[in-house]
């Protein structure tokens, strides 16, 4: 009886550690992983309004990364966005950071030069539209984007290897590049 005990103990072990081995490989890696936008310790004037797909799991994240999408392929992508209150609502729009995993570096590159290229116009008629920032100590595109009714919101543009940052700030400087530095990348 002792004997039978033992088995059975030894068998359901057995199964458990096997249990974990497969949760474990199940586990997303950093390749696939959603990446979290920031919830907190946001610059004055900026509220959290949404993120996504944390706050809807039935948004559509495609539709906030077609500007990605273009010419050069980027493979598979796992994406979240913040949306952000930074003016008086109903008066100005809102800011917004989109955090894009990637495959590798070469797709988080490819998808910062689709986004590029629908500024190709305005750069072929001499808008100096791209500089280069610098936020949380490494390089980064900032683009002065022009509205509707012609004013300017800065955009802040970069990648950490496979991960792409598009940080849409307002028409201050100062404030778009401090919630570019708020995402901590």
């Amino acid at each position: 009886m002792r004997s039978q005990n033992i088995i059975c103990i030894l068998f359901i072990s057995l199964v458990l550690s096997t249990s974990i081995v497969c949760l474990a490989k199940d586990l997303p890696d950093a390749s696939t992983a959603i990446p979290a936008v920031p919830k907190e310790n946001l610059p004055e004037g900026f509220k959290l309004l949404a993120a996504l797909p944390e706050m809807d799991s039935s948004v559509n994240m495609t539709k906030y990364i077609e500007d990605f999408s273009g010419e050069k392929d980027i493979g598979p992508a796992n994406a979240s966005v913040g949306i952000y209150q930074w003016g008086n609502p109903g008066e100005s729009y809102d800011a917004k950071i989109t955090l894009i995993q990637l495959s590798d570096e070469e797709h988080a590159i490819a998808a910062i030069s689709n986004f590029k290229s629908q500024y190709e116009d305005m750069l072929k008629r001499g808008l100096p539209l791209f500089e280069i920032a610098t936020i949380n100590d490494h390089e980064a595109l900032q683009i002065k984007d022009i509205r509707g009714d012609n004013s300017i919101r800065y955009l802040y543009l970069w990648n950490i290897g496979s991960l792409v940052t598009l940080v849409e700030g307002n028409q201050d400087k100062n404030q778009s590049s401090e919630l570019a530095a708020a995402t901590g990348l």
